[in-house]
């Protein structure tokens, strides 16, 4: 009688990818428990079909020649106070109604900073020592606070819903973070963490990779993995059962993230759109970003190894560039359009190839790390869902208040997307804060500014803390009873 396992490796060995047994009969029975495991959650015919269809698109892919810019964009500092407050009013509703979910693409560990903890634990240097996740976490319950002062349709029993989704390396340490920290004052029941795909890395012909003797290499399928992450783990259930009906998605990497901005949702709302991104100005030109275009009148995000060298620098009537919206990952949907994605179009967002030095193992079974680029890791991006939006929004906000990434590693020649860079771009955030609240900042040796999100969700509320006063570097503030020596 055929055995379970030996059934699944006559199935891999038909499909062509016998080859990863090699070392199967000589590894010890925990090694091989260990190995049926990862044999077991991948769909071999899957993978092969998926492979197929990448050489496909390959040699059928044409150049992105065609292409129109974005002009579905309000940018934030020159809004009326009228339409402020009116968006502001909405987003606030939204929420207060329980109609609002967070969604936390949060998969990622901390390995270019020189860690393997997920990066949502880390600590940039702020005077707090707060993590990302605990820095967020915070500006949920100070924006519930916020909610329930201007919203007369404010529900109790009805919480922001945060859904967090990890990857296989993050996901149990990440649910044992939260429940260690009391879910940082937030309800338990308000989240829902759920796992991202994990998919077998394959060579350039299409052969999965050994990791080692008794481990295949696996990858997370990229952030476009989402959306089948979604559907697969009930996630899209659970938000159809709680009534959510927009939508609030980011990266847990973003120091400045303003969680659930009720001004981007009422926005968004107001303009009955189905999707929306926040997008910032590029720095210049030739900025390396993919910015936000319309191809066949629906929009995209254009690669910007796409977009060629007389469109980087094509200018509209008022003098701004034309392709100019960069796509930084901040995003928001109706809970119609994801279901509608996750029901019908997840066979229509296809896989992207990324060349990579990937552990592999050599004749005798050990991993091994290569010298040059061996593998492909398949990866779907999240933003090849917006050609399948009725309409899309996007808000172009300041770089400076809302968005500075945790990418590499503390101590670069020239810091960028770093600990040191996001410690700075926070600290001066807050000293903005406390000067538009009629405060002076003497710096002295230090730059370190630190305001608690639990007093203030985006610098509102600090008149009473910091107005007339002089307040000395160092700071942190983080109760309503601060005080400074400094005075006026």
């Amino acid at each position: 009688m055929i055995s379970d396992f030996e059934s699944v490796r006559k199935e891999w060995e038909d499909e062509g990818q016998g080859h990863v047994f090699k070392w199967y009969d000589s590894l010890d029975e925990n090694q091989k428990k260990s190995f049926e495991a990862d044999i077991r959650q991948i769909n071999v015919k899957e993978v092969n079909q998926d492979y197929r269809n990448v050489i496909k698109n390959k040699v059928s892919q044409k150049v992105v020649l065609s292409y129109q810019g974005f002009d579905h964009v309000k940018t934030l500092n020159t809004l009326t106070p009228k339409e402020i407050t009116n968006w502001e009013d909405i987003g606030y509703d939204l929420i207060a109604k329980g109609k609002v979910a967070l969604l936390l693409l949060a998969g990622g560990q901390a390995s270019r900073l020189g860690t393997t903890f997920p990066k949502g634990f880390y600590d940039v240097g702020l005077p707090s020592k707060k993590s990302l996740f605990q820095l967020q976490a915070e500006r949920i319950v100070k924006l519930q606070e916020l909610v329930k002062s201007k919203s007369q349709h404010y529900d109790p029993s009805k919480p922001i819903q945060w859904y967090i989704m990890t990857s296989d390396a993050t996901h149990n340490e990440t649910i044992k973070f939260f429940e260690n920290f009391g879910y940082f004052g937030l309800k338990k029941e308000s989240f829902f963490f759920f796992c991202q795909p994990m998919i077998p890395c394959i060579t350039p012909e299409g052969k999965i990779i050994n990791e080692s003797g008794s481990k295949i290499s696996l990858a997370p399928n990229g952030n476009g993995g989402l959306f089948k992450a979604l559907l697969t783990s009930g996630a899209i259930q659970d938000m159809k059962n709680k009534g959510i009906t927009h939508i609030s998605q980011y990266c847990v990497d973003n120091i400045l993230i303003k969680m659930a901005d009720p001004l981007f949702l009422g926005y968004m709302f107001d303009q009955a759109a189905d999707c929306a991104a926040k997008v910032v100005s590029k720095a210049d030109p030739e900025e390396p970003v993919g910015v936000m275009a319309l191809q066949n009148g629906k929009p995209f995000v254009l690669e910007y190894s796409e977009i060629d060298k007389e469109s980087k620098y094509l200018k509209n009537d008022h003098g701004h560039l034309i392709f100019n919206h960069a796509h930084i990952c901040i995003n928001a949907f109706t809970f119609d359009f994801l279901d509608r994605i996750t029901k019908t179009h997840l066979d229509d967002l296809e896989y992207h190839v990324a060349f990579k030095k990937i552990n592999s193992a050599d004749e005798n079974g050990v991993k091994h790390t290569p010298s040059q680029c061996n593998g492909w890791k398949l990866e779907k991006f999240i933003f090849d869902v917006f050609p399948f939006s009725n309409k899309m929004v996007c808000l172009e906000i300041e770089r400076s208040h809302e968005f500075s990434p945790l990418k590499n590693g503390a101590g670069l020649p020239i810091p960028k997307d770093s600990p040191e860079t996001c410690l700075r771009d926070i600290c001066h955030l807050h000293r903005l804060y406390i000067e538009n609240a009629g405060g002076k900042v003497e710096i002295n040796d230090s730059l370190l500014c630190e305001i608690s999100p639990l007093i203030s969700y985006a610098g509102e509320g600090l008149e009473s803390l910091v107005k007339d006063k002089v307040i000395s570097l160092p700071v942190e503030i983080s109760s309503q009873s601060f005080s400074n020596s400094n005075k006026n």
